[in-house]
This record gives structure tokens, sequence and C-alpha cells, in this order.
């Protein structure tokens, strides 16, 4: 153990608790209950409860107690994923509808090239202002990237309330042990009244020694900020 918000495994238990009892009683409430919708109810959740960090299995022991000591904590935590099912069933997401997203997918075992996620922001670059409600594409070799999962979406729709930013997640790719090579990535994005844009940029990486399974914070490529110009 590292860093741990240990209200993950609370509310995780929660939502998953709740959406099986709806699923033995014939879903009442009609909620989604899928995997991945699951998973986005259990975000809701934790963006609006305080964390609880623990460093070790003292601690953890600790935090339990006291939550166990604190039914309050655990009654919103059951208010708010209610809620947040809701909200995940009302506002269906596009992923959801990919039979692909809810299936176990085996993967090969062994050495992997791991990429990092791959974050940049997209400007007017008259006004200065943060584009949106475009598309930004991730190539590599001329070819369009596909992501760890399909809650990564290639090519990306610049939202309006998130400042031109986009991310990429590329999936990993299996390798010989100890392998090491470069990868020749190309950003693009075209809109009426603007030039194309064209970015290229390269990562070179080593072999893990198996496929990466969880998102790390810690692995990341920041694009410098790019800039379309109107016609």
């Amino acid at each position: 153990m590292e860093i741990h918000n240990l209200m993950e495994d609370e509310v995780l238990q929660i939502v998953n608790q709740i959406c099986d009892e709806q699923e033995a009683a014939g879903n009442p409430h009609n909620y989604s209950t899928s995997r991945l919708c699951r998973l986005d109810a259990a975000c809701y959740v934790l963006n609006r409860m305080p964390p609880r960090y623990v460093t070790s299995a003292r601690g953890m022991a600790h935090v339990e107690t006291d939550i166990a000591g604190h039914p309050q904590t655990l009654i919103d935590a059951v208010t708010l994923s209610h809620e947040a099912l809701r909200r995940v069933s009302f506002v269906q997401r596009s992923y959801y509808a990919d039979p692909a997203a809810h299936s176990e997918v085996q993967f090969q075992e062994g050495p992997h090239f791991n990429f990092p996620t791959i974050k940049g922001r997209l400007f007017n670059g008259n006004t200065f202002e943060p584009m949106s409600d475009i598309e930004v594409t991730l190539l590599l070799d001329e070819q369009l990237v596909k992501m760890f999962d399909p809650r990564w979406q290639n090519p990306y729709l610049l939202a309006a309330n998130t400042y031109g930013t986009y991310l990429f997640w590329p999936t990993s790719l299996p390798c010989e042990a100890d392998a090491l090579k470069r990868f020749d990535f190309e950003i693009s994005a075209q809109v009426k009244g603007f030039e194309p844009l064209q970015h290229f940029f390269t990562l070179e990486l080593t072999a893990d020694p198996r496929r990466a399974e969880v998102f790390r914070f810690d692995r990341e490529h920041a694009v410098p900020d790019l800039y379309m110009f109107p016609l």
C-alpha cells in the first residue's frame, strides 16, 4: 500500500450493493447497472464526499472504526449513490451502448509498452480563447490510436467548460522483454474557417513487465499549448 482513499472501497461497495439489489428485484428504479455505469456513479459520489486517506494497515483500521462510529457518513454515501445512479441512468454516455465496454476482455500476459496519458490544450490563435465543440484526433503512423478503454474517446470532443483541454490514454501494446521503441504521434484538428492543425511529437518507451491496469496521474505527457488560426 502507498496511499489510498478508503472512501473508494466504501462507495464502490455501496454502489454495487444497490445495483445488485435492484437487479435482483427486477430493477424497479430503472437504474443503469452495468460495470461502467457503476464506476461513473461511484466517481459522482466520491467527488462529493471528503476523502479518507490511509497509508498503512493501522491507518485503515483506524479510519474504518471512525466511519463505523459515524453512521451519517454511510447515510450520506447511500443517499448520494442513489442520486448518482439516477443521474447516470438519465444521462447515457456514448460508451454505455458499446457491448465491448461491458465484456471481460482477455489481454495478453507479459511485457507491454504502457503509454502515459497525453494531455494538452487548444486555443484560437487570434483571440487566445479556448476552442470548443471541435474534435481533436490522436494518430500513430497515420492510424487512429485505440484508447485504453471506451471511457477514453478518440477523437476527443472539446467541451466548452474544460478550457480547451483534451486527454488521451492509448491502449498498452504487447512487446518483447526489455524492448525499447520510439512512437511518432500526431495530433490533428479541423474546423470550418480555420487552418487545419497538425502537431507531431515522439514518445520513447521501455517495456514494462506487464500491462498497466489502472490510470496513474504520475504518468502524463504534456503537449505544449496548440493554436488554430482563422483563414
